[in-house]
C-alpha cells in the first residue's frame, strides 16, 4: 500500500510539475506572441510614416506626361503639334539655386496671325507656378532672359498669336512645383518660332 501511494504521490507531482511546465511554456508563447505584435506594429506604423512621408515628394519625373504646344492657323484650323522640348531642372531636390542653361532648339515655322495653344493640363500634379520667358540666344555660349511673365497654373490651354516681333525668337513655359514657400520641382519647356 505504500507502494502504491508513493507511485499515486509520483503520478500527482508529475501531472502538477507537467500542468506547470506548459502554463509556463503557454506564458511564454503569450509573451513572444505579443512582442512579435508590438514589432508588427511599430513595422506598419513606420511604413505609414513613410508612405504619409513619400507624399508630399513629387513623383518621378519620368512619369509625367509632357505639355503639349499645338499649332493653329490664323483661321483656326490644327496644323500639328509644335517642335518643342520639355526637360527637368531640378526635381524632388531644389534646394539650391540651379542657373538653368536654354539650349538651343530647332525652330518651327509659323506665321503672323498663328497661333500656339500650350496645354499643361496633363501634368499631375499640376503645377503651383507658371512663368513664360523669352529667351536671348544671340549669344554663342551664353543665353539670357531677356523677359519673365507669371502666368495663372488655372489657365490652361493657354493660347498665344504670333505677331510678327515673335518669330525669330526663342521662349520657354517654366513649371514649378511649391510646397508652401519651398520649391519642390522645376521644368521648363523650350520653343523657337521661325
Amino acid at each position: 500500500m505504500k507502494k502504491t501511494l508513493l507511485l499515486l504521490i509520483f503520478l500527482l507531482l508529475s501531472v502538477v510539475l507537467i500542468a506547470c511546465n506548459n502554463d509556463s511554456q503557454e506564458s511564454q508563447k503569450k509573451e513572444e506572441t505579443s512582442q512579435v505584435s508590438k514589432e508588427n506594429t511599430k513595422k506598419i506604423q513606420t511604413e505609414i510614416n513613410t508612405v504619409g512621408n513619400e507624399e508630399k515628394f513629387l513623383p518621378a519625373f519620368k512619369a509625367l506626361v509632357i505639355p503639349e504646344i499645338t499649332l493653329f492657323s490664323s483661321e483656326g484650323n490644327v496644323k500639328y503639334l509644335f517642335d518643342s522640348s520639355y526637360g527637368e531642372v531640378c526635381w524632388n531636390n531644389c534646394d539650391e539655386f540651379i542657373h538653368y542653361i536654354y539650349p538651343s532648339i530647332h525652330s518651327g515655322d509659323v506665321e503672323v496671325g498663328n497661333r500656339l495653344q500650350i496645354d499643361w493640363s496633363s501634368l499631375k500634379p499640376q503645377p503651383t507656378g507658371i512663368h513664360f520667358i523669352h529667351v536671348d540666344n544671340s549669344g554663342e555660349y551664353d543665353s539670357k532672359e531677356v523677359s519673365r511673365k507669371q502666368k495663372s497654373p488655372e489657365n490652361t490651354p493657354l493660347t498665344i498669336t504670333v505677331d510678327e516681333e515673335m518669330i525669330g525668337n526663342q521662349y520657354a513655359f517654366e513649371f514649378i512645383w511649391k510646397d508652401g514657400e519651398v520649391v519642390e520641382g522645376r521644368s521648363i519647356m523650350n520653343f523657337k518660332l521661325e
